[in-house]
Parts: structure tokens; sequence; C-alpha cells
């Protein structure tokens, strides 16, 4: 990148925060506003080689940072699933990496509170076992502390609700409680989604007694 001097600043006239800089009349690069304001860029000002690189290198930065945020603003996201959307998008696997970690110290990303929070909701609303929630984890990048510190909060009560919430669903609106047949094929259902025998057994409890007690 050869020296200059800025000659021109015209802001972008789609692009929010964003401007076009000239060099000796030429357009140079593109910033956001932030780097604008950090380099105090301005007519007359020279750029130096070495500038010039550092600017471009700051915004990339910048740049990938932004598309950090706007991912995280849809709803929480682990760290690995933020290294897979930069890199998708073009960005080096360290600066990946690095915005990560600027990520997690400014508190935008936490595996350890999404952790928990995907065992709370997948375990109530999708009825899932234990088994399955660990898996999922791995799947999203999870380290396995993480995982196990989520699944301590799983009590034995909980999953055999789950269980029994799926075992509700496929009994509901029978007026006679299932054949042996039918409740080997429920029992096999339950034990390919990761519930234990154990669990399953007291499912089946469950399931009855609450359909004893109207």
């Amino acid at each position: 990148m050869k020296a200059g001097q800025i000659s021109s600043i015209v802001q972008h006239a789609k692009v929010k925060h964003r401007y076009h800089i000239y060099v000796n009349d030429e357009h140079a690069f593109d910033v956001h506003e932030d780097i604008l304001v950090k380099y105090s860029l301005h007519k007359g000002k020279e750029l130096e080689p070495a500038l010039f690189a550092e600017i471009l290198e700051e915004e990339e930065r910048n740049r990938a940072y932004l598309y950090a945020l706007r991912y995280l603003g849809f709803r929480p996201r682990t760290s690995a699933q933020v290294q897979s959307y930069l890199t998708e998008k073009g960005f080096p696997s360290s600066l990946a990496q690095d915005i990560c970690k600027r990520c997690e110290e400014q508190g935008y990303l936490d595996d350890a509170a999404f952790a928990q929070q995907w065992v709370r909701e997948r375990m109530l609303n999708k009825s899932r076992s234990l088994l399955q929630l660990r898996m999922e984890l791995r799947q999203k990048g999870i380290a396995e502390d993480d995982i196990q510190e989520a699944s301590m909060q799983v009590k034995k009560t909980d999953q055999v609700e789950a269980a029994a919430r799926l075992l509700g669903k496929k009994l509901r609106n029978r007026t006679e409680p299932p054949s042996y047949e039918e409740r080997q094929k429920l029992s096999a259902m339950l034990q390919r989604k990761g519930f234990t025998h154990e669990i399953i057994r007291q499912a089946f409890g469950l399931v009855q007694s609450e359909e004893e007690s109207f």
C-alpha cells in the first residue's frame, strides 16, 4: 500500500455508519464509523503504508465483530457456532477465535449458561432424555465440563416426567390400558430416545397413577 493523503471522505449512500475513503483522489477503502473515529481519519490526513495496513486490519476485525453481534442478536449461540459462522463469512479462523474471546469477555457469549438454558428448555418443552441433551450439546461444540455441569441440574424426577409426557401423547384418548405388546413398543421407543429402563418403568407408573386420579 502506497503512502498518500486523504483527499475526501464520503458517507455511504445505502449502508449506515460506513464511509468511503479516497486517497490521492482515488477510492482506497471503506471503513465503519468506529474506525473513522478511532484513527481520526479526516481530509488532509497523511497515511503511511504501515498505518494503511493497520487500518485495514482493524476494519476487518471490526466487521467480524459486528457480524458476530448480529448473529448473536437472533438467539443465544455457542462459541463454536459463532466461530463457524464467521469462517463461513470468509474471516480467518484465528480472527474468528479472537472475536469469540472478545464476545465472551463482554458477556455476549457464555457456553456454560447456554448449556444450562438448553437443558432446562429442551427437557421441559421437547421431553428430551439426558442422553439426547448431552449429544445435542456436543454437536453444538460445548465443552464436556460445561455439559457435565448442565447435566447435574437434571433430577431423576425430571427425566421420569419427560418420559411420561411422551407416553401421555401416545396414550392420549385411550379408554383401556396398553397391552403387553404395546408397552413393549412404547418402551422400545423411549429406549431409542435415550431413557433408561428404570426411568421408563417409573414413567409408566406415573402415567398410570395420573390416569387413576381422574
